[in-house]
């Protein structure tokens, strides 16, 4: 059984990159160590995590499986014009369609690819102990607004870390939330929390409480 190494980086994106090199991987698996208190104190943020080669279960790969039947079969009575194709990376199943249907799925801000993604993760891990990612993409549409993200996050933390008031992100769907909470988490300092209800809510950054021995408090 693989061991879980550490890896160290500028920004976790970083850090997960060296991992995947190390174990010559895509599908990795990790937890984020907390900071150094000189680390947190200084304002150098590296991060530190631990990781390993993601094992894959029967359960996984039946669940994955019953996630591409269904893509596939809400594309054949939507009669959409597109083909699939899928790769996997860290804990997420990414789901790319491409053809001449393509913009119909990125209009309006990408809703119809966050509806599809939305049923089959509801639909495949209902009902499971063992939870899996699932991202539906066209043409990288999500994959350019996750990088456009993860560079925007970086400037929030900086902001609330300078002024020391809470910022509130405009409503965000679940998987980009997920990418802002992964993202916050990993500064160390730093909390955040999901404000609202349905599908996109918005995403509250703040500062977490100092401990009475000057520590760092670990997000509830």
């Amino acid at each position: 059984m693989e061991e879980f190494k550490e890896f160290i980086g500028g920004t976790l994106e970083e850090a997960k990159e060296k991992a995947r090199d190390y174990f010559n991987s895509n599908h990795i698996e990790y937890e984020l160590l907390p900071p150094k208190f000189l680390t947190v104190i200084t304002g150098k943020r590296d991060i530190r995590i631990k990781a390993k080669i993601k094992e894959i279960s029967a359960e996984y790969m039946t669940m994955k499986q019953r996630s591409k039947e269904l893509l596939e079969k809400i594309i054949k009575e939507g009669n959409f014009s597109v083909s699939t194709s899928e790769t996997m990376q860290d804990d997420a199943v990414r789901y790319i369609l491409s053809g001449e249907d393509t913009a119909l799925f990125t209009e309006d801000k990408g809703r119809l690819l966050d509806s599809i993604q939305h049923i089959l993760v509801k639909s495949v891990n209902k009902n499971t102990e063992q939870g899996i990612n699932i991202v539906v993409d066209a043409d990288d549409f999500k994959k350019e607004r996750e990088d456009y993200i993860k560079s925007y996050v970086a400037k929030i933390c900086t902001t609330v870390r300078k002024t020391n008031r809470p910022y509130i992100l405009k409503p965000l769907n679940p998987s980009e939330r997920r990418i802002v909470h992964i993202l916050v988490k990993a500064e160390g300092d730093l909390t955040s929390e999901s404000i609202g209800d349905g599908l996109y809510k918005k995403v509250k950054v703040s500062k977490l409480a100092k401990t009475n021995g000057g520590g760092i408090n670990s997000e509830e």
